[in-house]
């Protein structure tokens, strides 16, 4: 039988195969950049979507942006301000209907109570985020969470409490 604390924990084992900090400072702020493998097989556009659609009711309160891109860097088109003005949830966004190359949105995350930035990579397992906050653990949690989606309710994102 489960206990009531149960969901609150994840079990050992990770689906994240490694992690890369790198950091790098824009004006005034140092931001990080995590750059993680998922130990999982590769994801495609709809599980990207499903992971914007997701962040936008449990985490992110406000879409700062929210791009696509063919490649990483190349003929990016910024979506946020068609998207804030649409009052649709991105799993109906009509502009993420075609499968793209690239997917991120960034905002004010609630559950890291800081800016982020995710970057879903179409066909690889590869996922690439950016914050000011450097804590290699939290963000694991982060992540973790996301990918696994423990949270208690469909408009809170609860972070694993271990790895």
């Amino acid at each position: 039988m489960k206990s009531a604390n149960a969901e609150s924990f994840i079990d050992d084992e990770s689906y994240i195969e490694s992690i890369e900090q790198l950091s790098g400072r824009v004006g005034f702020i140092t931001w990080q950049q995590y750059d993680i493998l998922l130990a999982t097989q590769k994801y495609g556009w709809d599980t990207m979507v499903d992971f914007v659609a997701y962040l936008e009711t449990a985490d992110i309160s406000h879409i700062d942006s929210l791009t696509v891109a063919d490649m990483p860097d190349v003929n990016t088109v910024e979506l946020s301000h068609v998207y804030n003005q649409s009052k649709v949830g991105l799993k109906n966004f009509d502009k993420l209907a075609e499968e793209r190359g690239v997917l991120s949105i960034a905002g004010h995350s609630r559950a890291l109570n800081d800016s982020v930035k995710l970057v879903w990579f179409n066909q690889t397992r590869a996922l690439r985020l950016f914050t000011p906050i450097n804590d290699e653990t939290l963000i694991r949690r982060y992540v973790e969470t996301l990918i696994r989606r423990t949270f208690g309710t469909s408009d809170a994102m609860k972070l694993a409490r271990r790895c």
